[in-house]
């Protein structure tokens, strides 16, 4: 987690965390939620509740899309005149849960799992989430008084950096271990422990007269108190120490145990001046008492629906519910046709086309209520859009498929025969890649294909559904025509996938291996290295024998190779013991992950 960072104006610790490279870049963090409105001002909000014999269901379903609210106008006044820029942090996934406040209807409590919920580049859509008919008779409650709550509790996850500190630490890792598994935990030796509890087990190792550190001040800045220190310490040396427990939940707070083998060769060392990543949780809510406030007690009906069990001699209305975001770059033309009995009996059909049918359609069906009983089929028939570049281009139609029907006719993109997937990127990112190149595959059959640009940085995917998971890829090039690339995202197609800058950026240093080669330990009575990467960062200390020490390197960017530059300095000494004056080399370059230094005998010619 982020250890104790100092304040960041404008905002506090805790709401934000700095950029890995711009010096006045924050990524904030939201301060909640508010409903995506139409450019009308309707919020794109939809919630039914249903109890409905015809089809033996009860309940509800919400169709709702959220907007991440950052940072007050005023604060954000304050940022630019102080030169701040503020940038509202990408999260990777999200879930949303109902929870109710309903007096003597429930304990203040969530009503039913967590779901996962899709997101983009600031928003998340919270859709087809079904609840029961205990939900459905509160929200009754909820719209006839003015007492009780229910609200949409999320929970998105978040990548950052923590607070570095400009120490360099070395140690022996085997003396380090031992004294860690003397005051660890059992635990630790089997099913894992969290993260407090790792920290923990380390802080209470490193203390003490005896302690097998040493450590080297990297700059002049004030070094925090020793705990700080320890904490951070803690953070870096953990991959060196503990593996990670494997789990199937995503969202699980992660465990740590031993590794099986520690290395035990020679000294490491642990630059703390590195920003190191970390993953948190932001959580938020949005209540829908909120939106009732806002709404005239006319509009409540048309968006709180309710559908009960049919009457005699009463005009049935009927829901239409469908998914929203249909891309017609990959869907062009789904449509649902409703067929029912009408006023004399005689069936008649309605057909809706989307686009432009909206996601929640309503309308009303009559029918001879003393003669017949009340019956209502549908069907739907879509056709998917041209595979791009595959000649000839022909649109894929994908057959006329029955659906379950009744005063609510709910129908997804399964129920259609094809598959979706929200892709969405961040602008940020397009500021060092030209395009992002994103595929769906089943095995070696491409599915479809999506090139996304500054100006058309999002697209909701569509293929014809599979027999399996297919694999999708997400590919950043430099340059429009092409050149070089980056993979910036493999794995299974499902959800939604949103391409966060962080992708692109080079966040994780590579690890350069120095050391002095054992042969020219008598060539010189001193020796010192710099070393200086890509993006202007530079080291320099003293090369020992039998020392190896792990310096961080950071590449420009991702689409650029490994590649530093190195500098050595040594006092050459004489066979008879003599020493000769400084030498400092010419500055070389470097692209190996391991560099050994020889230093030739005086009067010998590199």
């Amino acid at each position: 987690m982020f250890i104790d960072p100092p304040p960041l104006a404008p905002i506090l610790p805790g709401e934000g965390f700095p950029d890995h490279e711009a010096v006045r870049l924050l990524h904030v963090l939201p301060r909640g939620l508010a409903p995506v409105r139409e450019a009308d001002g309707t919020p794109r909000f939809a919630l039914s509740r249903f109890r409905d014999t015809t089809i033996g269901a009860a309940g509800g379903m919400m169709h709702l899309e959220l907007d991440f609210a950052t940072l007050d106008p005023d604060l954000m006044g304050a940022a630019a005149t102080d030169g701040w820029d503020l940038r509202l942090a990408g999260f990777s996934a999200a879930r949303a849960r109902l929870r109710s406040h309903v007096p003597g209807l429930s304990d203040d409590g969530p009503l039913g799992p967590w779901s996962e919920v899709g997101l983009s580049t600031r928003t998340l859509l919270v859709e087809d989430h079904l609840f029961d008919a205990n939900t459905a008779q509160m929200l009754d409650a909820l719209l006839s008084s003015d007492a009780g709550d229910i609200e949409v509790e999320v929970e998105a996850r978040y990548e950052g950096l923590e607070q570095p500190l400009p120490v360099l630490v070395s140690a022996e890792l085997a003396q380090v271990a031992a004294l860690l598994r003397a005051s660890a935990p059992s635990s630790l030796l089997a099913e894992g422990v969290a993260q407090d509890a790792v920290e923990a087990a380390i802080l209470s190792a490193v203390s003490g007269a005896h302690s097998p550190f040493r450590c080297e001040q990297l700059g002049s800045e004030v070094v925090a108190d020793d705990t700080v220190l320890r904490r951070c310490l803690a953070l870096a040396m953990r991959d060196d120490l503990l593996a990670a427990v494997a789990t199937d939940d995503s969202w699980a707070v992660p465990r740590y145990r031993w590794r099986d083998e520690i290395a035990v060769e020679g000294k490491r060392s642990w630059d703390l001046s590195v920003p190191r990543r970390t993953s948190r949780v932001w959580q938020g809510r949005w209540s829908l008492r909120s939106l009732l406030r806002d709404l005239p007690s006319e509009d409540r009906q048309a968006f709180f629906p309710a559908f009960s069990a049919i009457a005699p001699f009463a005009t049935v209305p009927v829901a239409l519910i469908g998914p929203v975001g249909l891309d017609p770059r990959f869907v062009r033309r789904v449509q649902i046709d409703v067929l029912a009995s009408g006023p004399g009996g005689v069936p008649q059909q309605r057909s809706f086309v989307y686009p432009p049918t909206p996601a929640f359609q309503r309308f009303n069906v009559s029918y001879p209520a003393l003669t017949e009983t009340f019956q209502v089929s549908a069907h739907v028939s879509a056709t998917l859009s041209p595979l791009a570049g595959k000649v000839p281009a022909l649109p894929r139609p994908l057959g006329r498929r029955p659906l379950k029907a009744g005063t609510a006719i709910a129908w997804t993109a399964a129920d259609a025969g094809f598959d979706t997937l929200a892709v969405s990127v961040m602008p940020a990112l397009f500021d060092r890649a030209a395009r992002i190149e994103v595929k769906v595959a089943d095995g070696d059959t491409l599915l479809c294909v999506a090139s996304l640009t500054h100006d058309a940085p999002e697209a909701m995917l569509a293929w014809e559904t599979q027999s399996g998971t297919p694999a999708i890829s997400a590919v950043a090039y430099k340059d429009e025509a092409g050149g070089p690339s980056v993979t910036l995202h493999e794995g299974a197609a499902h959800g939604s996938l949103l391409v966060r800058p962080e992708m692109l950026e080079v966040l994780d240093p590579e690890t350069i291996r120095v050391s002095l080669d054992p042969a020219s330990i008598g060539n010189a009575a001193y020796a010192a290295i710099t070393l200086a990467d890509p993006t202007g960062r530079k080291r320099s200390f003293s090369l020992d024998a039998g020392e190896v020490f792990d310096w961080p390197c950071w590449r420009s960017s991702r689409f650029d190779p490994l590649s530093y530059q190195y500098r050595v300095q040594h006092i050459p000494r004489l066979p008879d013991g003599t020493t000769l004056p400084l030498v400092s080399g010419d500055w070389l370059r470097g692209q190996a992950p391991e560099l050994r230094i020889v230093l030739q005998p005086a009067g010998v010619d590199a």
